[in-house]
């Protein structure tokens, strides 16, 4: 009976043992399927919110000419008619701004109507002011560094907005907006970023991928090692039945010939 009741404790205890291996296993392995489905989550919303972005701006600029935010829109100066105040290369912000509200002096962006200059953005400076007998306002301009004033007047319909801050001589961030929009600096840190990008998310959904196809893989070595287990369960405890039936039937056979021997020592005692 103790030899039988150490066995059955043995098989317990590995029993148990393999069970709290699986459980941590499991863990382990939910863990890291929720980091890695979490991740594929924030990398899709980043590449999601980027593409609408860009598609906004794209869409933006093919329609108008330029981006605008909340009628805020920035420009780079191309050309030297505003010198010195505007330089080559200086950024310039503007404000959509109603024509009735801009003054004489005041720096403003429109779509040129002259000829060889149609469509393209200007930025000048407001010199006169013209108002029709329907009160319709008209705008002078002219480059601070030309000698004449623009061809075209302009009015509310290619009036853009007024340009209430620009930067500097020199300035860093109109330096670096001039690098980027060079050739070297567009491939440099716009396109190779953007292919790095690419390249990373594809890693990390192909790292996902794999770690969701080792889980599957654990998953059904589990099952198959539970199978065997069982398989080996099921023969020790047909084995411990053997056992006990033939321990069983020796102590009945034993008890037998122990009676034998008692009532024929009892017969011989008696004659």
């Amino acid at each position: 009976m103790i030899d039988m009741e150490n066995k059955e404790t043995d098989i317990i205890d590995e029993k148990t043992d393999s069970v709290d291996s699986n459980i941590v296993e499991k863990e382990s392995t939910e863990k890291g399927r929720k980091k890695g489905r979490k991740t594929s989550i924030v990398i899709s919303c980043v590449l999601v919110m980027s593409i609408i972005l860009c598609l906004w701006v794209i869409s933006q600029v093919l329609s108008d000419g330029y981006m605008s935010i909340g009628g805020f829109s920035m420009f780079r100066v191309a050309t030297g008619s505003m010198e010195p105040e505007m330089p080559v290369g200086t950024l310039l912000i503007s404000q959509k701004t109603e024509i009735s509200e801009i003054k004489v002096g005041d720096v403003v962006n429109f779509r040129s109507r002259d000829n060889g200059m149609l469509g393209m953005i200007i930025t000048h400076r407001v010199v006169k002011m013209y108002e029709d007998a329907d009160g319709k306002i008209f705008l002078e301009t002219k480059g601070d560094a030309n000698k004449y004033a623009d061809a075209k007047l302009a009015d509310e319909e290619n009036l853009i907005g007024k340009v209430i801050y620009a930067t500097g001589e020199g300035n860093f961030f109109a330096n670096l907006v001039t690098f980027l929009t060079s050739k070297i600096g567009f491939w440099a840190f716009i396109v190779l970023p953007c292919i790095i990008m690419g390249v990373m998310i594809m890693r990390d959904t192909i790292d996902t991928l794999r770690d969701e196809m080792d889980a599957i893989h654990r998953e059904l070595d589990e099952m198959s090692n539970k199978v065997e287990q069982k398989n080996k369960d099921k023969e020790i405890e047909e084995e411990t039945y053997e056992e006990m039936y033939e321990r069983l039937r020796r102590e009945l056979l034993e008890e037998l010939n122990q009676s034998a021997e008692q009532k024929e020592s009892e017969e011989g005692s008696d004659n």
